[in-house]
C-alpha cells in the first residue's frame, strides 16, 4: 500500500502504481476505501496530485493493460506525432552540387535545414513581417530618442574633456551643449527618418539571402570540396504535413552529413582543381581516406536508424567511387550516443597514433 503521496509528485505514473493499490481497507492509508472502486479513487487522486499530467489524459479510457509513461507533451501532440511518425520513412540522397540555383536545389535545401529548417524565402518573409509589425510613428520617436541619447553622451564627454586651462565652466557647458545639439540632432533625425520609412528592420533580397546561407552552411558542398548526403522524408507528399510542416522549408530533409575525400591519388583531385580552383586536402601520415563531419539528425527524428543509414551511404560511396582506405571522424568524448553509434558502425578510437584533436574529442577510424 502507498503510505504517502508526496514522493510521487512530478514523476511519471505507470502501470506499476495501479498494481500496487490494495484490495481492502488498511488503517494507515490516507484515503478510506470501502468498495472495489477504490482502485479508481486512489489512482485519480494520485494523478491529480502530479503536475505534469494533461487533463485530457484522464478522459481517455485505456485500451491496453499497459499505461505508457507520460511526459510534459500534451495528449493532442502525442497523438499527432504518433500517427505521422508511423507513416513516415526516409530515403538517403547523395547531394548533387549541379542542382545549385535550379528548381530542385539540393545544396540550398541542405543549407535551409541547417538554418533551423528555414529557407531563404521564409527568412525574407519573417523579416518583412517583423518590419511591418512596427508602428512608423513610434519607431520614429524611438529613433529620435536614441539619437538624442548618443548626442547627450558625446556632449557630456566633450564638456568634461575640454583641455583648455583658460576655459571657464560656462564655456565647457556651451561646448558640450553644441556637441549635443549637432550630434544628437543629426543622429536623431537620421534614425527617426530611417525608422519612419520602414527601414528599422533590414529585409534581404532573395539573392542576398541565398548567398548568406551558402556562405554560412554549404560553401564546401557547392564547390564539391565536400560531398553531402541527406535523408529526405518519403513519400514526398509528407513534406508539407509531417510534424505540421516542420520540414517544409528544407523540402523534407530531416538529417544530413558531409564528408571529404583526402590524400586521394585519383583524378578526382585534378577535376576539383580544374573546376573550382580548390586543391584536395592533404593530411600527412594517413593514406587516402574519407573524413566524416557535420552529422546532424533533427531532434524529432532521432533513434530511428537515420544516422546509421547516412553512415552506410558514405561507406558505400567511399568503397565504390574513391580510392579511400579509411573512414575517419572526430567526436566529442561527452557525446556518448554518437560514440556508441560510430562504434556500432565499426569505428575505433585511434589510440596508437594519438592524433592531435580538439580538447575533449577523440579521433576515430574504420578500415575499408
Amino acid at each position: 500500500p502507498i503510505q504517502n503521496y508526496a514522493p510521487l509528485r512530478n514523476r511519471h505514473i505507470n502501470c506499476s502504481v495501479a498494481n500496487s493499490l490494495p484490495l481492502q481497507d488498511t488503517d494507515d492509508q490516507p484515503i478510506e476505501m470501502k468498495t472495489i472502486n477504490s482502485y479508481t479513487t486512489q489512482l485519480l487522486l494520485i494523478i491529480l496530485s502530479t503536475s505534469q499530467i494533461h487533463v485530457n489524459a484522464l478522459l481517455t479510457p485505456a485500451r491496453h493493460n499497459h499505461i505508457p509513461k507520460l511526459t510534459s507533451i500534451n495528449a493532442a501532440s502525442v497523438a499527432t506525432t504518433t500517427s505521422s511518425t508511423a507513416e513516415a520513412s526516409t530515403k538517403i540522397v547523395k547531394v548533387d552540387p549541379r542542382t545549385y540555383d535550379t528548381d530542385d536545389d539540393q545544396i540550398m535545401q541542405v543549407a535551409s535545414y541547417r538554418n533551423r529548417r528555414t529557407s531563404p524565402e521564409q527568412m525574407i518573409a519573417a523579416q518583412q513581417q517583423k518590419r511591418d509589425s512596427f508602428d512608423p510613428v513610434r519607431s520614429a520617436i524611438d529613433g529620435v530618442t536614441i539619437g538624442l541619447g548618443i548626442g547627450a553622451v558625446v556632449g557630456i564627454i566633450s564638456a568634461i574633456g575640454v583641455d583648455d586651462d583658460g576655459a571657464s565652466v560656462a564655456d565647457q557647458i556651451m561646448t558640450g551643449f553644441k556637441n549635443f545639439a549637432i550630434i544628437g540632432g543629426t543622429t536623431g533625425c537620421v534614425l527617426g527618418y530611417n525608422n519612419y520609412s520602414g527601414n528599422r528592420v533590414y529585409v534581404m533580397d532573395i539573392k542576398e539571402a541565398r548567398n548568406r546561407l551558402t556562405v554560412d552552411y554549404v560553401a564546401s558542398l557547392k564547390i564539391s570540396q565536400d560531398v553531402g548526403f541527406a535523408a529526405y522524408l518519403h513519400p514526398a507528399e509528407l513534406v508539407t504535413t509531417f510534424q505540421n510542416g516542420r520540414f517544409a522549408g528544407c523540402n523534407g530533409i530531416v538529417a544530413c552529413v558531409d564528408c571529404q575525400l583526402r590524400n586521394s591519388k585519383t583524378a578526382f583531385n585534378e577535376a576539383l582543381l580544374e573546376a573550382n580552383g580548390v586543391a584536395m586536402r592533404q593530411y600527412p601520415g594517413l593514406p587516402a581516406h574519407v573524413h566524416i563531419k557535420n552529422m546532424d539528425v533533427d531532434e524529432c527524428m532521432r533513434r530511428r536508424g537515420i544516422a546509421r543509414q547516412l553512415m552506410d551511404a558514405i561507406e558505400d560511396w567511399a568503397r565504390g567511387e574513391t580510392d579511400a582506405e579509411l573512414l575517419t571522424l572526430e567526436v566529442g568524448d561527452e557525446n556518448v550516443a554518437a560514440v556508441k553509434l560510430y562504434e556500432g558502425c565499426g569505428f575505433v578510437k585511434d589510440a596508437s597514433k594519438k592524433r592531435v584533436t580538439r580538447g575533449g574529442c577523440s579521433f576515430m577510424m574504420k578500415e575499408l
